[in-house]
């Protein structure tokens, strides 16, 4: 990302009458116009890293959930086996894993995928911390709200759900990303997780949610968090992992689609490296 320039700003011209709207331009008095040079803004820096041929999607396992309820199993192998195959990445693997945060083995993922539904979100002081730890140095967690058909209910793709509230009081744990996490976002259709491969150009696929939620609270957009321009966290109320694990749900490629741009998107993130 380029630095600002420097930029020289007139201020203070005591003109009678504005050029722009076509009057004279007689002074009225001596020019007292200034030039003042703005300090230069320096943007944050990123530590770009190299690209390894594996990288690794954690799906995050925590005691109290339930699957098919919390979280359903096959969603990141049924995912990455798609991404794998449609993007055809030379030396580019994607694999899936499910680990918990306090595993030895859950190292450096490329993206943490963390979903529920009623479940309480139970981490230990030494899962928030390191979290933490991931989350600034360059990691991603894709958290996501999710129903199974059978218990698709009214408060499906509606925000201050029991998992929303959850997440980001997790994320604004001061073990974790403190008040870092207050300033969630709503992500534009401009933004490149809808264009990193697959194009959407009216935002998130909708089919999983539920057709009978109505309301002021209706939720058709994802969130974003970020620290110093760098992503870290997305919020997702839409239930799209649902696609991915069940065979036989509408929408399923679409909802693949978006997996694949998310996995796209969390690459571009790790390439970049974590801000200074």
């Amino acid at each position: 990302m380029a630095r600002r320039h420097t930029q020289r700003v007139l201020i203070s011209c005591s003109l009678v009458a504005c050029p722009a709207l076509g009057q004279s331009t007689a002074l009225s008095e001596p020019d007292t116009t200034q030039v003042r040079v703005v300090p230069r803004v320096a943007e944050p820096e990123r530590l770009v890293r190299p690209l390894t041929r594996r990288h690794r999607i954690v799906s995050v396992r925590y005691p109290q959930a339930q699957e098919g309820v919390d979280r359903f199993r096959a969603s990141i192998p049924e995912l990455v086996d798609f991404a794998n195959e449609e993007t055809q990445l030379e030396d580019i693997v994607f694999v899936g894993e499910e680990l918990r945060l306090a595993d030895p083995q859950i190292g450096t993922p490329l993206m943490l995928f963390l979903t529920g539904n009623l479940a309480p979100l139970p981490f230990t002081s030494e899962e928030k911390i390191w979290l933490g730890t991931y989350l600034r140095g360059g990691g991603l967690l894709y958290a996501e709200d999710v129903r199974a058909r059978r218990i698709l209910g009214s408060d499906v793709a509606q925000s201050g759900t029991p998992f929303d509230v959850r997440v980001k009081a997790l994320l604004a744990d001061s073990r974790v990303l403190g008040e870092q996490a207050q300033l969630w976002q709503r992500i534009t259709h401009e933004h490149p997780i809808y264009h990193t491969f697959f194009e959407f150009l009216a935002g998130p696929p909708l089919s999983n949610t539920s057709g009978r939620t109505r309301g002021a609270n209706r939720v058709t957009e994802l969130e974003i968090l970020q620290l110093r321009e760098r992503t870290v966290a997305i919020f997702s109320d839409l239930n799209i992992s649902y696609g991915w694990a069940s065979l036989d749900a509408s929408g399923r490629r679409r909802a693949l689609q978006f997996g694949t741009n998310l996995l796209i998107f969390a690459l571009a993130e790790h390439r970049a490296g974590p801000t200074r």
